[in-house]
């Protein structure tokens, strides 16, 4: 048995692939598997690779990428980014002007965000090795929130938003992958602290997540299985540009599984629903209440689609374009 591609997709396969990696650590591995771990003095902590490709596209580019996609992690824990670790691996031959914009694009975020880097590294590869460059970011930050975001949390009852359009980056790579026209088309590339900083004074929020690899659909099976409960959401409530739309429809991709790396769902108590909207709508203008959580069919997330009918959804199963982060 080999490694697929499929086993990257952030999906089921990843999910198993995880899983079969951390039972080798025992009791000594990862306990919660959300994608920042909080650590002992209050420090929330995490690790993420990019391999994007192209590595320049509307809206951002892998420096960017990098820097929000680690950072965001934190944010939807409540944790506060402060320092980041970075290494790139480079191929021979890239040119060395597009590193240093790469590099310049990841230290614009960084300095909206107030983030230092305190430690990295490069290392060369030879001409074949690697495709131009990948990049690898470690993020570090503090807890804010009275009480920590997480699975855990989550209870029959619980409203569910999302913070924007869903699947704009996955919808952006796949299409430049096949060739298509994308011209009104931008990846929503974004740092998610700014929105949620907020959102961490306030005692309703349970859990969030951005939703990035598996997308939207990924994200709530996750959190249906994972805290045993059950998710309902509606489809005709989901906000979606018509060009992702048009893209999923030209190559047969699920707008569920498509990947955010700026939208985040977010689980909050039902009676601050309201004030989280308004809160986060003065950023987020498109953000919307698309379901709930429910102790009917725990572990299964359900679908009320626009014709009425309900379907279960299921986290991604393979791989629908690689090198989408």
């Amino acid at each position: 048995m080999f490694v697929e591609l499929k086993h990257g997709s952030g999906g089921r396969p990843t999910q198993q692939l995880i899983g079969e990696i951390l039972s080798i650590y025992g009791d000594n591995s990862i306990k919660d598997l959300e994608d920042c771990a909080l650590i002992e003095g209050g420090l929330g902590v995490t690790i993420d690779g990019f391999t994007v490709s192209p590595r320049f596209f509307p809206g951002g580019d892998i420096g960017k990428l990098a820097v929000c996609g680690s950072t965001n992690d934190l944010a939807v824990r409540g944790v506060k980014p402060m320092y980041l670790a970075m290494s790139i691996l480079i191929e021979e031959g890239l040119p060395k002007e597009e590193l240093i914009k790469v590099v310049k694009s990841a230290y614009g975020v960084s300095k909206e965000l107030d983030v230092k880097l305190v430690a990295g590294d490069t290392k060369v590869l030879p001409r074949g090795q690697a495709d131009g460059m990948y990049i690898t970011c470690c993020a570090l930050g503090k807890a804010v929130t009275g009480r920590p975001w997480g699975i855990n949390n989550l209870s029959s009852g619980d409203i569910l938003l999302i913070t924007g359009p869903i699947g704009k980056h996955g919808a952006l790579i796949s299409a430049l992958h096949y060739g298509l026209d994308v011209d009104q088309l931008a990846s929503d590339c974004a740092p998610l602290w700014p929105l949620m900083q907020p959102l961490t004074e306030v005692a309703g929020v349970k859990c969030a997540r951005d939703c990035t690899r598996g997308g939207l659909g990924t994200v709530l099976c996750e959190w249906a299985e994972g805290a045993g409960i059950g998710i309902e959401i509606e489809e005709d409530l989901i906000p979606l540009d018509p060009e992702v739309a048009s893209v999923a429809d030209v190559l047969g991709f699920d707008v569920l599984h498509l990947a955010c790396e700026g939208t985040a769902v977010i689980a909050v108590a039902p009676d601050c629903a309201e004030y989280v909207l308004s809160s986060l709508r003065v950023l987020a203008p498109n953000c919307t209440a698309i379901g709930k959580v429910t102790e009917d069919h725990p572990g299964i997330v359900g679908l009320k689609t626009e014709i009425g009918g309900i379907r279960v959804m299921d986290m991604l199963a393979g791989e629908m374009v690689p090198r989408i982060c």
